[in-house]
């Protein structure tokens, strides 16, 4: 008779370092000063919470608090921020029941997730740039440390 081997209690997940955060960071800032914009830089490790945080020069306020949401956005669906819009157009359940009620969420271009065979191990929101160029210094932060 074969013995059924017992399911771990414990998951062991990825999880973004500090040095992680630092090298999203000084990518981001590279790429922002590549394309002449000013942004905040919000890392958040894979339960959403802060990790690090760059203001640059010139960087909004208001930018503070999106980039954190969409940090935060990216660890929750495990996706790029830039094509959640998408589907809540036309759903009302999702536009009212979730967004409407979720206050970290924010399904605009910037956020994007850190995987790490194929589990969030963080993310990186950015804003303060037009939602393309967010997205862009995202997606070339996470590129560059991580690709």
């Amino acid at each position: 008779m074969r013995r059924r081997s017992t399911p771990p209690k414990v998951a062991s997940a990825p999880r973004l370092t500090l040095a992680g955060a630092d090298a999203l960071v000084s990518a981001a800032r590279e790429k922002a000063d590549e394309l002449g914009v000013a942004v905040v830089i919000h890392v958040a490790d894979q339960g959403g919470h802060p990790l690090a945080l760059a203001r640059m020069d010139g960087s909004p306020t208001f930018s503070l608090v999106v980039a954190a949401k969409k940090a935060w956005t990216a660890v929750a669906a495990g996706d790029d921020t830039r094509g959640l819009a998408g589907a809540f157009i036309g759903d009302d359940t999702l536009l009212h029941g979730v967004a409407g009620n979720v206050d970290e969420l924010i399904p605009v271009g910037g956020g994007v997730p850190v995987m790490v065979d194929g589990e969030v191990a963080g993310a990186i929101g950015v804003s303060g740039a037009t939602e393309e160029q967010d997205h862009d210094i995202a997606r070339a932060a996470v590129d560059s440390a991580f690709g």
